[in-house]
């Protein structure tokens, strides 16, 4: 079970996705969206989902920002590791995944950048695991689409190792896990 877990956290720190729970307020209230901005933020979280539930990886990547892209050896080769990490975790153990509340947007002179809450819910062999990470998304375009590396600083990268002109005002709250 923990190398399954271990893989699927690998997975999360390079990557990300979202999915709705249908029937869960507290996800609902999370994403109410509050300008065309958060809007567009979870729009392209939806996309990125698609992508992520047909396996389309190489869609999949585009999502993810370019120099963790580039840091995975390119689109083709950071899309083959995310396929071979899945493939190690039993179908059926992630309940839920999904982008939470936008809880910042910063504009500078370059990009819109953001931090988003990422939940993930996964059950393996009677373990459930809870995990709040927080994303970082940027946007080049004035806010209507984005890509999202992880904020986490797991395998000693660190988010200005990712993206050195990360804004400073930007406040990255640290992850919180909870294991039953």
């Amino acid at each position: 079970m923990k190398i399954v877990i271990t893989a699927l956290i690998v997975v999360l720190l390079f990557t990300t996705c979202k999915e709705q729970k249908d029937d869960s307020a507290a996800t609902s209230n999370a994403r109410v969206a509050g300008n065309e901005t958060e809007k567009n933020i979870y729009r392209s979280g939806d996309s990125m989902l698609a992508a992520f539930k047909r396996r389309d990886w190489i869609t999949f990547v585009r999502y993810n920002h370019p120099n963790m892209t580039k840091r995975m050896g390119g689109a083709e080769a950071f899309a083959s590791f995310i396929d071979m990490q899945m493939k190690q975790i039993p179908a059926g153990s992630i309940k839920d995944i999904g982008l939470g509340k936008v809880l910042q947007v910063v504009n500078t002179a370059k990009d819109k950048q953001c931090v988003v809450e990422q939940n993930l819910e996964m059950e393996v062999k009677g373990s459930r695991l809870n995990k709040i990470t927080y994303l970082i998304g940027e946007s080049i375009d004035n806010g209507n689409t984005w890509t999202f590396f992880d904020a986490s600083t797991k395998a000693g990268v660190l988010p200005k190792d990712i993206k050195p002109d990360l804004s400073e005002d930007l406040k990255i709250p640290a992850a919180r896990n909870d294991i039953n």
